[in-house]
């Protein structure tokens, strides 16, 4: 029987996401790794057992771990010039041929550069008020894809005698909305996106899709039911388009539903494993509302740092109720794995957020953020109760001393009391090692 493994980050991102599908692609032997959201802005941290470490954005987490193919869906927003970079990076790794194991669907939208530039421009206007984008153009992109229809840049335009002369539409829409915005602030990147080479983008739009393997979509699909896979999430489910706390967040949907969405159609009969990660303390990166965050905790440092477009990266405690809320919107999972632990091995006290004091009941109830719909008005009022709530916590001793072990599974096993929900594995090295403590 074929095999599906779905992972997806249950917080704000940054949950250990490109480690794990390393680890599933060793363990399960998966020869394809599927991305179904997001885009270039992933930076999927894998260390492998020779220490060799490098940060996928594009490529799937799983390609150091063998021979494996990434396979990058309709759902995927694909940046061919950063692809193209990150190809010479993992030939310098070693990996041979990265571009001849890229398999693209060709109805997968096309970042331009005009979107890039624009999203900062957008962001840079919205002075304190910003979103916490990362600047790749991502939500640009996903709204031309809903609102231009074919109008909107695609894969298979890449090859198209037409090719400059939409890309030249496209330029000129972006630029007019870049002038609405022109000021001192923004005056040096509204020059950038006037002055785009349209000439260099054809040509290496054109090297990029004949460097890769574009198929159809029903040859896509084919994949997918024929083939044990792991599909690679981005982002966290509390950004997600519909269910995260807006305006602060990625208009994708960073929950399963992409994947199994194209399992269907693809006629998929295998097993499917959904498996949600969380670190075993609080991270956001970005604006947005953090009720755990706490400027004091000190943590080993890791991959993720302040950046131009998101900011700060933010540390905190572990929030059971935001938690609780991200496994309610995605159902549940099957594995439900507590990653980076290794961090908080010298802590001597550790403290787990079980409710939050001063939240309007209108969004929640019981103990439970409640599940909304998707109006913009009432996700924008649930974010601003969400930055007035303050953390009601359980404090316990830390892992830190002879009896990290013992210690350890106490911690975990009040996490999955917290949770109503199992904790069935954790991660304590940035390795593939998983340890699992209990079956999905």
């Amino acid at each position: 029987m074929t095999r599906s493994h779905i992972v997806v980050g249950l917080g704000y991102g940054d949950e250990g996401k490109g480690s794990w599908v390393d680890h599933l692609v060793r363990q399960t032997g998966a020869q394809y790794v599927v991305r179904f959201n997001g885009g270039a802005q992933a930076m999927h941290h894998v260390v492998t057992p020779d220490d060799r470490m490098y940060r996928f954005a594009q490529f799937g987490s799983g390609t150091l771990a063998g021979s494996t193919f990434t396979c990058l869906s309709r759902f995927m927003l694909i940046e061919p010039e950063a692809l193209l970079a990150e190809a010479e990076q993992l030939e310098s790794l070693g990996v041979q041929n990265p571009l001849g194991r890229m398999i693209v669907s060709e109805n997968a939208p096309i970042i331009t550069p005009f979107n890039r530039l624009l999203n900062k421009i957008q962001e840079i206007s919205r002075g304190g008020s910003r979103h916490g984008s990362c600047g790749f153009g991502i939500g640009l992109t996903q709204a031309d894809v809903e609102n231009l229809g074919d109008q909107a840049l695609y894969v298979r335009d890449l090859i198209k005698p037409e090719l400059r002369k939409k890309l030249a539409w496209l330029s000129i829409r972006k630029v007019e909305l870049a002038r609405e915005l022109l000021n001192e602030e923004t005056v040096e990147l509204f020059s950038q996106i006037t002055e785009v080479d349209l000439d260099y983008y054809v040509e290496l739009y054109r090297s990029f899709y004949a460097s890769v393997r574009v198929v159809t979509e029903s040859e896509f699909l084919n994949i997918l039911r024929e083939n044990d896979t792991v599909f690679e999430g981005a982002q966290g489910v509390l950004l997600d388009q519909q269910y995260g706390f807006f305006p602060h967040c990625t208009r994708s949907n960073t929950t399963f539903e992409n994947a199994l969405k194209l399992l269907d159609e693809a006629g998929f009969d295998g097993s499917i494993t959904k498996v949600g990660l969380l670190r075993g303390y609080g991270t956001r990166h970005g604006a947005g509302p953090f009720v755990t965050e706490d400027s004091t905790l000190e943590l080993a440092t890791c991959h993720n740092q302040t950046n131009a477009w998101q900011g700060e990266f933010r540390l905190g405690w572990f929030d059971s109720v935001a938690a609780r809320y991200a496994l309610d919107v995605v159902g549940g999972v099957n594995i439900l794995a507590i990653t980076n632990l290794d961090r908080m091995r010298h802590l001597e006290q550790i403290k787990i957020c079980t409710g939050y004091q001063g939240m309007d009941d209108r969004y929640l109830h019981g103990g439970r953020l409640l599940i909304l719909e998707p109006k913009l008005q009432l996700l924008a009022e649930r974010t601003a109760a969400l930055q007035l709530a303050a953390p009601q916590y359980m404090k316990l001793q830390g892992l830190n001393g002879s009896l990290y072990e013992k210690g350890l599974n106490r911690y975990l096993d009040l996490l999955s009391s917290a949770l109503e929900h199992p904790v069935h594995a954790y991660s304590d090295t940035p390795k593939p090692h998983k340890t699992y403590r209990l079956k999905g």
